[in-house]
């Protein structure tokens, strides 16, 4: 807790007294053949020969007891700290006056303060602050009087600007509260177990209870105990973390100020300048486009001195692509690697730079650039305190990487993808009139293209779903995660036998933990998260490094590496069997969604769009507007209906046969949202699709998003099931056709005779869902 300027923190009614304190030490020493009971009781000795000592202490006072304060801080302190290196403090309870503490507390009590009366607090940090106070003081309040332990801790943090380097150091502020004595001067409210549950998780839990619990109804009697740790690391890292988690990236504009700033916090120094800088690739090839790298201080330097591109690539090839790490502590003294370069930043009066390489499974995906125009300031600690947030900075570059992917995507699909031909002449249209109004205008005007719709359209929806995808991808990882496993648990304990090292036991010991929590299949994403970086930053370096200079040690361990080769290797067997077995049946469904595309534009023009999903789903669309020259009837929409749900079946039956020749028997669900009334679609500019156009068409839009995973009403049951068709409805009168289609299929062979019809659960803003199931034909000939 440190002291905030000019706002009052909590009033209550606050003493300062050593009365619990040697209330503690009386009874400990009431235990019997304690190894404590001569040091406790010399300081109990100690205590009492000071008159009165039980009686509230005056801060006035305090000089006169600097033998009893030195006292307490060698018996609650660890004897082993240096002094010169503790954040350690006492403080009268419930309040922020601070009466004793080590020498490094007070400096850094004292640089708060100054911080505080330049800067101040903000009202969200200052809010912030004092839940986190009031919230340790409500814990002990709770837990007194009600026996209620709060299950969300609020850590007590401060960020203090240290005036020697310029950098945000972050301190958690550890209150210990074990001598405070509280007392209530009233009778308490009633307040039973559940309201309290309820109201402590609430957002404005301690406004509440500061209504219901005044402290002034409260005295505090005794001395707080804080201790500080500096935790810049943790904070900088959860920084870089959180800037992935956001995934703001984007071509053209890596700069990244927020993981700059964190690399400046974590290292302790302003003066060490960083750039991150992915390594992009176009085709497999380092892009020559030079802009690109003109975030690294080398690179924009070279490009000063007008040197070529290819000259600048050659670099770039010899420095990123090399697996050493480029690095000079004193470029005025070290002889370079690279004569070129580092004339190049000596040029720009650089003393010291590192070029610290970036992989992402074992491949180079960039690097992070780190220099200063100062000497002495990057050394080893630097470099180490870098690697911690290696992998982090990895996901990162690989997450910026792969955003440039996606928009490659983008420009090929809005520049190079053919419009589907049933559409295409209402573009030609639009694009035709356009071009004319610019010409008749002058430059002055803006020439705005016209909104492309279609009105009064049927619209189809279809969806083909692999059945439990997650569930399957869940389950192949928990089996090739035991296989790991086991194959490693094997290969450390023939280390073990071959050289007796002592650490192989713990090792050992680790995995087989994990191997007992897989096996129990209790395992979720954090887990999953950690099991990954025990595999990856804890035995794989341990293995390479243990086994690298023996030769029969290292084969043993290769048996472990050739298990985890993501291609071939067998602890990866489960998962590239359900991969493949998916991909093939996708596969197999566009091909066939392909061909009826086609197929059905012979009939009637109509558009089909499909989107790639764990499965496939599809929007037809067929009416007037969409062929305007040639009459509609509803005879053309019957004859698309009928083609879906046959196509539907011929979809099941054709997955359902290829089960035998899947490494996994990985089945589908087939699902049809019946919508018998006409809609507005529009062609959205900015995401280059048709989407719905007005409130009732939009809602047509959200239920079909939403009855995908829709369950049976009053039932635990999915409504799509391998081997049948469900179709969603509203009235029966949108039923009554469908139904008349399935009895035609049914006397033809290919849906089986156990049509269902079922009511549905209510989904959000949707209620009143009914649904027709039938099953399909798996076994007769396919069409």
């Amino acid at each position: 807790m440190l002291e905030v300027s000019g706002k009052e923190v909590i009033p209550s009614d606050a003493h300062l007294s050593f009365k619990p304190f040697i209330k503690f030490l009386r009874e400990q020493l009431q235990k019997k053949d304690s190894v404590k009971n001569e040091l406790l009781g010399f300081v109990l000795s100690k205590f009492e020969s000071f008159g009165n000592i039980e009686e509230e202490i005056k801060l006035a006072d305090l000089p006169k007891y600097k033998e009893l304060l030195d006292l307490l801080y060698v018996v609650l302190t660890n004897v082993t700290q240096n002094e010169e290196q503790i954040y350690w403090g006492l403080s009268v309870p419930v309040s922020p006056i601070m009466f004793y503490g080590s020498h490094l507390f007070y400096q850094l009590l004292e640089e708060a303060n100054v911080q505080d009366i330049e800067n101040g607090l903000d009202d969200d940090d200052y809010k912030d602050f004092l839940n986190s106070r009031l919230e340790h003081v409500y814990g002990s309040i709770l837990k007194q009087f009600y026996h209620f332990e709060l299950t969300r801790k609020r850590k007590l943090i401060r960020n203090i600007k240290k005036s020697q380097t310029d950098i945000t150091r972050h301190y958690r502020i550890k209150l210990n509260t074990d001598f405070i004595e509280i007392k209530a001067k009233g009778t308490l409210p009633k307040i039973e177990t559940e309201t309290l549950l309820t109201l402590t998780l609430a957002d404005d839990a301690f406004d509440q209870l500061q209504k219901i619990l005044p402290l002034q109804i409260f005295s505090f009697t005794g001395f707080t105990i804080l201790t500080v740790a500096d935790v810049t690391h943790e904070f900088a890292l959860e920084t870089i973390r959180n800037s992935i988690v956001k995934n703001q990236t984007h071509t053209g504009n890596y700069e990244f100020p927020d993981i700059v700033k964190a690399l400046k916090e974590l290292t302790g120094s302003k003066a060490i300048e960083f750039n991150i800088l992915p390594l992009f690739r176009v085709n497999g090839k380092l892009v020559e486009d030079m802009k690109t790298y003109t975030r690294s201080i080398m690179f924009s330097s070279a490009l000063k001195k007008s040197l070529t591109d290819m000259v600048c690539i050659h670099m770039i090839e010899k420095s990123l692509l090399s697996p050493e790490l480029f690095y000079y502590s004193d470029l005025d003294k070290e002889v370079p690697l690279y004569e070129e370069a580092a004339k190049i930043l000596q040029d720009e009066g650089i003393k010291s730079y590192c070029l610290f390489p970036i992989f992402y499974n074992k491949k180079l995906i960039g690097a992070v650039e780190a220099f200063s125009r100062e000497k002495g300031l990057m050394d080893e600690h630097m470099l180490s305190l870098m690697e911690s947030a290696r992998d982090l900075l990895a996901q990162l570059m690989y997450n910026s990487l792969t955003t440039l992917e996606a928009e490659i995507d983008t420009v090929i699909k809005d520049k190079f993808t053919r419009l589907q031909p049933s559409v295409e002449w209402k573009f030609i249209d639009v694009a035709w009139r356009y071009l004319q109004h610019k010409k008749n205008i002058d430059n002055s005007q803006e020439t705005i293209l016209e909104e492309i719709a279609f009105n009064q359209v049927y619209p189809l929806y279809g969806a083909v779903d692999i059945r439990n995808s997650t569930i399957e991808r869940n389950s192949a990882l928990l089996k090739d995660n035991t296989i790991q496993f086991e194959i490693l648990i094997d290969v450390l304990k023939k280390l073990k036998e071959k050289t007796g090292f002592g650490l192989l036991d713990e090792k050992i010991y680790s995995a087989t933990k994990w191997l007992n929590i897989i096996s129990g299949h209790d395992q979720n994403f954090n887990q999953q998260v950690k099991l990954t970086d025990f595999l990856d930053n804890n035995i794989q370096p341990f293995l390479i490094g243990f086994t690298e200079n023996n030769t029969e040690l290292k084969a043993e361990a290769a048996v472990y590496f050739e298990a985890i080769n993501e291609k071939n290797g067998i602890a990866h067997e489960h998962r590239r069997k359900l991969e493949s077995s998916m991909t093939k049946v996708i596969a197999a469904v566009n091909n066939y969604f392909d061909q009826l595309k086609n197929e059905i534009q012979k009939a009637y023009p109509c558009y089909f769009e499909k989107f790639r999903t764990d499965g496939v789903e599809y929007d037809i669309y067929i009416g007037q507007s969409i062929s305007p020259d040639i009459p509609y009837s509803d005879i053309y929409l019957k004859n698309l209906r009928l083609l879906q749900l046959t196509s539907m079946a011929t979809i099941t039956r054709k997955t359902h046969a290829l089960l035998p020749h899947l490494s996994n028997p990985v089945e589908t669900t087939q699902l049809i949202f019946i919508h018998t009334q006409p809609i507005d679609i529009l062609f959205r500019n900015d995401e280059k699709r048709f989407d719905v156009e007005g409130a009732y068409n939009i809602r047509y839009h959200i239920i079909k998003k939403r009855i995908d995973k829709v369950h049976l009403k009053d039932s635990d049951e999915r409504l799509t099931q391998p081997g049948k068709i469900a179709m969603v409805y509203f009235s029966e009168k949108e039923a009554s056709e469908y139904i008349s289609y399935i009895k035609y299929l049914q006397s033809d062979n290919i849906l089986t005779d156990d049509l269902e019809k079922l009511e549905l659960e209510e989904l959000s803003g949707v209620s009143g869902l009914k649904a027709l199931r039938v099953g399909v034909n798996l076994v007769s000939n396919l069409p």
